[in-house]
């Protein structure tokens, strides 16, 4: 078994559902009608993790049919009614393609509306319907977790490490002047609209 493909799928969908199990949550803690903006947008973002995890259990799934392993085989034989409960919500695909990630257009970058797009799509028409997606992606992190704790223990101690690393340099490094960094660029653009015999100021300081 090429043990290391495993741990990287089992990463990243451990990673996404515990980000989606956070998110939703959270987002239960905002008051719709105060933070429509807020709300609305973290919906978006939990769409745009559910088909990553839709992408990577795919992955899961060629790795295990490309394997001669039975543990993987009913593993993977386990979560099947799973993952394919969370795909025929066919809408989460094309919202997160044409309305999150390329907004209103094909792969061709043709104009195609959203809204075009998700005629005929299933969506979750209820908070209970939305609430049995969520307990779907609980319950495949759940499976994978207890089938493959060692190898998840081994990568998650081992990435860790790399994240903080990465953290570490990130608020290491030295403060940029942010206004300093773009003026010359606001210059150039003002000069090209007076140009243009259009002006108006574009970004000041404050």
């Amino acid at each position: 078994m090429e043990i290391e493909k495993l741990k990287h799928t089992l990463f990243n969908v451990n990673h996404l559902c515990s980000h989606i199990a956070y998110s939703r949550a959270e987002v239960k803690k905002i008051e719709f009608d105060k933070h429509k903006q807020v709300y609305t947008d973290v919906h978006r973002l939990l769409d745009i993790y559910i088909c990553s995890l839709i992408d990577e259990l795919i992955v899961f799934e060629k790795f295990v049919n490309e394997e001669d392993n039975f543990y993987l085989s009913d593993t993977l034989y386990a979560l099947t009614p799973l993952m394919d409960y969370i795909k025929k919500f066919d809408s989460l695909r094309s919202k997160r393609n044409k309305l999150l990630a390329h907004h209103n257009r094909d792969k061709k970058k043709v104009f195609a509306p959203w809204w075009k797009e998700l005629e005929g799509k299933r969506f979750a028409t209820t908070n209970e319907e939305e609430r049995m997606i969520f307990s779907t992606v609980k319950c495949i992190n759940e499976i994978l977790k207890k089938r493959f704790t060692k190898e998840l223990n081994e990568i998650w101690e081992e990435y860790n490490r790399e994240i903080d690393e990465y953290e570490k340099y990130i608020t290491e490094a030295p403060s940029v002047d942010s206004y300093k960094d773009i003026a010359p660029i606001i210059t150039e653009v003002q000069k090209r609209m007076k140009e243009q015999n259009f002006t108006f100021t574009i970004m000041s300081k404050k």
